[in-house]
């Protein structure tokens, strides 16, 4: 049940999203396959499914040439399957329902749905994939990860004896590592049975599960092997390889930012157009001034929180789901209502009940975790995106345009460079820079972020970690949540912890180790 490309190229117009990948996925094998935001998964991945005819080379499986005529339709047949990161389940059927969606409603007498066998069915699917839940309930009551589980159960079930290869599209990009475990786990079982996998993702911690690795830059294969044998540091720098190289010489966030438009470079470069919420930039604060002062803070889960923050300060809150850790960034920055508690910023009190205007207009920013649905309008172009919520200061102003969304691009290394780009078509590990870059170029006071990097390539990652410094070493206050905190050990200036709605312990110095948040998060 061998699947390979052979020589595969694919090109746009005169940009080769991919060039000449030749890459084998064995039977019982998951082979993981990495790259950079950009760097032509998502291209393979639509290649091999059938979604993009190749311009050049070969697609075989079990040893066949399938690439006259190959469609989705075609790879179906030939027993492709596919799972993508946002598991296609619909959140108010019930689970029962969700997998006769795809599997078929088994049929009683007189051709009605014969429920009884369709729910004890599902329960047994659910059993046998240890996710206790009942077949009644709704799908939208499900875990990411049940999710996930479910979903690829689906997609082999349904395939059957005809499959003959299992694409993994960042299955596992919207779950937390804790929460993706037993997931992989049952990958595993699934290559286990003699079943080959390809798994794309972006978590070197994944490449336990793995047998070979391939990582893709610009479009071409630049590094292949047994998972146990390649160093993890090579497959970083490897990923790294073209987003470094191609990133101007006066990008390298040496985290001192000149400060004047013309001759800025680095983040001070991003102010040069319109900084500031009402066409100024703010100014930074004493450091001797707490720039951000909150006060028994309560809502749902987060409940009588104290915090002080100084400008330039980066500060890292962990914990687990449901320790109040998704519901803080919100409640300080007006994307939910505070039940209790006072906000200030540079000495001016927020309103008990908070516009997000009013906060964004006191310098208060916030980067959501949900880019999907909160982050950036899909059907508008990068350009639009970025001067959100900004646009009238550049209304008969194209040239100021131009500049302002060129330096966001440049900055933070956003690809494709073309600005005309619609923004739902990006990586997201690009929608996250642009979302970033907007709000930087807005000089804000406090910046927050909500797990800004989850579901983020490790490249992406070490920019967006890049420009967090710079903003910090700019006089910008940042509070970061993150559901990895192994991420803030080299980039917080301390770290808190959240436990059941409050603040349980502060963690700097020596302490804040990798390993020791983890331990702390958990």
């Amino acid at each position: 049940m061998t699947a390979a490309l052979q020589g595969v190229t694919k090109r746009f117009g005169s940009f080769a999203a991919l060039s000449e990948v030749s890459l084998t996925v064995e039977d019982g094998e998951i082979h993981a396959l990495l790259g950079a935001n950009g760097s032509g998964k998502s291209t393979l991945v639509r290649t091999i499914t059938g979604v993009y005819v190749p311009d050049g080379g070969r697609i075989l499986v079990d040893g066949r040439d399938v690439t006259g005529g190959w469609s989705p339709a075609a790879a179906a047949t030939a027993g492709v399957r596919v799972v993508h990161q946002e598991a296609p389940l619909v959140d108010q059927l019930s689970i029962a329902e969700n997998v006769a969606l795809f599997a078929g409603f088994p049929r009683a007498v007189l051709g009605r749905i014969a429920w009884r066998r369709l729910r004890a069915d599902t329960q047994r699917l659910l059993d046998d994939l240890s996710i206790e839940r009942r077949s009644r309930e709704l799908a939208g009551r499900l875990t990411g990860a049940e999710r996930a589980m479910l979903s690829v159960e689906l997609a082999v079930r349904t395939a059957g004896e005809d499959l003959r290869l299992l694409v993994l599209d960042e299955a596992t990009a919207a779950l937390p590592e804790a929460e993706a475990e037993p997931f992989l786990r049952h990958v595993r079982s699934i290559a286990d049975r003699g079943l080959p996998v390809l798994a794309v993702t972006h978590r070197l911690a994944e490449l336990a599960y793995a047998d070979r690795v391939s990582v893709l830059d610009a479009g071409r294969l630049v590094l292949e092997g047994p998972a146990a044998r390649v160093e993890r540091s090579e497959i970083v720098r490897m990923m790294r390889g073209t987003a470094q190289a191609s990133r101007p010489a006066d990008q390298a966030h040496a985290g001192s930012p000149t400060g004047a438009a013309g001759g800025a470079t680095g983040i001070a470069a991003l102010w040069g157009q319109t900084a500031g919420s009402r066409g100024g930039a703010f100014l930074p604060q004493p450091k001797t001034s707490p720039v951000l002062q909150v006060r028994d803070l309560r809502g749902h889960d987060v409940d009588g929180i104290d915090l002080t923050l100084m400008p330039g300060e980066i500060v890292g809150v962990i914990g687990v789901r449901g320790s109040g850790l998704e519901e803080l960034p919100r409640l300080l920055t007006g994307a939910e209502q505070r039940r209790a508690g006072t906000i200030e910023v540079a000495g001016h009190r927020l309103p008990g009940t908070l516009p997000p205007r009013v906060a964004i207009h006191r310098g208060l920013v916030y980067l959501p975790a949900d880019r999907l649905h909160e982050g950036g309008i899909h059907t508008l172009p990068v350009s639009e995106n970025v001067i959100l919520p900004q646009a009238r200061t550049f209304w008969h102003r194209r040239a100021a345009l131009r500049a302002a969304v060129r330096q966001v691009v440049s900055y933070l290394d956003v690809r494709p460079t073309d600005p005309s780009t619609v923004f739902g078509r990006l990586s997201g590990g690009n929608q996250q820079k642009v979302i970033l870059g907007r709000l930087l170029r807005m000089r804000p006071r406090v910046l927050v972020l909500a797990d800004p990097t989850y579901g983020v390539d490790p490249a992406a990652r070490e920019v967006m970690f890049d420009a967090i410094r710079d903003a910090g070493a700019s006089g910008i206050a940042v509070l970061m949540t993150s559901t990895e905190p192994e991420q803030m050990a080299g980039l917080c200036d301390r770290v808190l912890v959240l436990h059941l709605g409050r603040l349980a312990e502060e963690i700097a110095g020596p302490a804040m180790t990798a390993e020791n948040l983890m331990t702390k998060a958990l």
